[in-house]
């Protein structure tokens, strides 16, 4: 069970591919953030939310940081 729960939380925390981090990741990672601080915005608008988090930078989890600002 530990073996399977590190393996999904390194998965999590490394981005897919050549360098790119992915909208799926930023919901993942930064789920607490979103659900604190943009609530009200769909999952599927990025934009909004990636401006919504960057409002809230000082106060989101440091690897929700990472992932928001990678994020294309």
């Amino acid at each position: 069970m530990k073996v399977k729960a590190a393996a999904l939380f390194a998965l999590i925390l490394l981005p897919s591919g050549a360098g790119a981090v992915t909208t799926y990741n930023i919901s993942i990672v930064c789920k607490f953030d979103i659900q604190q601080y943009c609530k009200d915005i769909p999952k599927t608008r990025i934009r909004d939310l990636r401006g919504c988090l960057a409002k809230h930078e000082k106060d989101l989890f440091p690897q929700c940081q990472d992932h928001y600002k990678q994020a294309k």
